[in-house]
């Protein structure tokens, strides 16, 4: 299927999945987080989910990283909805947060990160296909900012989905993850 099949289709999966369906994928998604080895990384770029979209709510895994992982340093961002490019900042437990036109919560008054120090970026999306291509929102946000970071960034997302067999009309501007965590299973590609 083409982009815009699947982008529609999987919005609409997601959602349809009742509050009670979101509680328990949400918990198997964590434990499937919970189980990677994050220890190598310093600098983990996580997104923060927009609620009014279903998306996998990151606050409880972030938690998780603050306490079994403390010298990991989590960066968030801020969107930039005229030029799709992300700035990123560091978040810990006294950043204040606001939400943008978007519902997105963004930091005030945090500390901007270079990109190129960002060791691991756990992405937002809707599904990926057995090859590691996602889909998210179609704004580019996302390829845009792995196209500009270091080489060897970790690219992973988290997906209610299981990954569909393939994406007919990736571009060459899209840039592939490496790990996909869904509920009761981490895909590698």
């Amino acid at each position: 299927m083409k982009k815009v099949e699947l982008r529609a289709a999987y919005k609409q999966k997601r959602n349809e999945l009742t509050n009670a369906e979101v509680a328990e994928l949400d918990q198997q998604i964590f434990r499937e987080l919970c189980a990677y080895d994050w220890s190598k990384i310093t600098y983990l770029h996580c997104y923060l989910a927009i609620a009014k979209f279903k998306e996998y709510d990151t606050m409880k895994f972030i938690h998780w990283i603050w306490e079994h992982y403390p010298h990991t340093q989590i960066v968030i961002s801020k969107s930039d909805f005229e030029t799709h490019q992300l700035k990123h900042y560091i978040f810990d437990q006294d950043t204040q947060l606001v939400p943008n036109a978007w519902g997105i919560p963004e930091p005030v008054d945090a500390i901007e990160i270079d990109t190129l120090k960002i060791e691991a970026v756990l992405a937002p999306l809707l599904v990926v296909d057995e090859f590691g291509n996602r889909i998210g929102y179609g704004k580019g946000f996302y390829d845009r900012f792995f196209a500009s970071c270091n080489f060897s960034v970790l690219r992973t997302g988290i997906s209610y989905f299981s990954p569909v067999a393939l994406i007919e009309d990736i571009g060459e501007w899209d840039v592939p993850i490496e790990l996909v965590f869904t509920p009761g299973k981490t895909y590698c590609f």
